[in-house]
């Protein structure tokens, strides 16, 4: 039976088979691929090579990274209605935006990490992080309704959101580039944009995740149950307390 740290491993395995065959949406991955070619890991091979018994899920295998409140972001009206009209026919909405409730590690420990002749290490240092932050500064707001099913879609969403987020992140080379032009102040407030985008900046890159987990969903459910994971059941995930209410379109 799923958990949320097997499925989101699930969700990683499956979305780096979509990157690997150069899909894109998903579409001809769907009409040329069974599930029989996609190596999600079965149940016997995840508990004995992936999962986690005596520590901790990884980071962002962590469901209380992943799903949250609409408060979590404090969204603004006109921010919480186009998303709403994106994500109209859904059970649950994501969203972008740091956590205003936790303190967060400030990326580039007020510059200093760059000071130091801009070397290879400290620029990793700061990637890093701010890769780590990126992805964790998004999260899933589920409906009332909605059910473990929902919540499968919605991480499968998530899963294609962190990597659309991560993928504009700079790279070492482009950012050695930019401060060789710029100046280290520049850097910082350039990298600063990344770790204070809202959802209001990544309307574009929700809408095409929306799109793309429609395209991919019906497949991942295959591919889960071709490989003997059970199909979504009632107390699979446990109780998810946060959510919230709106109109749902059909």
């Amino acid at each position: 039976m799923l958990n949320f740290e097997r499925l989101w491993h699930a969700t990683e395995v499956y979305l780096d088979f979509v990157r690997d065959e150069g899909s894109g949406s998903g579409k001809d991955l769907i009409l040329d691929s069974s599930a029989s070619e996609i190596g999600v890991p079965t149940p016997d091979i995840m508990a004995n090579e992936h999962e986690r018994i005596f520590l901790p899920p990884n980071h962002l295998a962590r469901r209380g990274i992943s799903f949250g409140s609409m408060g979590r972001a404090k969204l603004s009206p006109e921010e919480l209605s186009q998303i709403m009209n994106i994500f109209k026919r859904e059970k649950f909405i994501l969203v972008v935006g740091k956590n205003v409730k936790r303190k967060h590690f400030d990326v580039l420990n007020r510059r200093n990490k760059l000071k130091d002749n801009c070397s290879d290490k400290n620029i990793k240092t700061v990637l890093r992080q701010l890769n780590k932050e990126v992805q964790e500064s998004c999260h899933i707001v589920l409906h009332a309704d909605a059910s473990n099913s929902d919540i499968v879609k919605s991480t499968l969403a998530l899963g294609i959101l962190r990597r659309k987020l991560s993928a504009t992140i700079p790279s070492e080379t482009e950012l050695i580039d930019y401060i060789t032009k710029n100046g280290i102040k520049e850097a910082t407030e350039m990298l600063e944009t990344f770790r204070t985008r809202r959802s209001r900046d990544s309307m574009d890159i929700l809408q095409e995740c929306r799109e793309e987990t429609d395209n991919l969903f019906g497949l991942f459910l295959k591919v889960l149950s071709f490989r003997g994971w059970a199909t979504p059941a009632r107390f699979m995930f446990g109780r998810v307390s946060m959510r919230a209410e709106w109109k749902i379109q059909r």
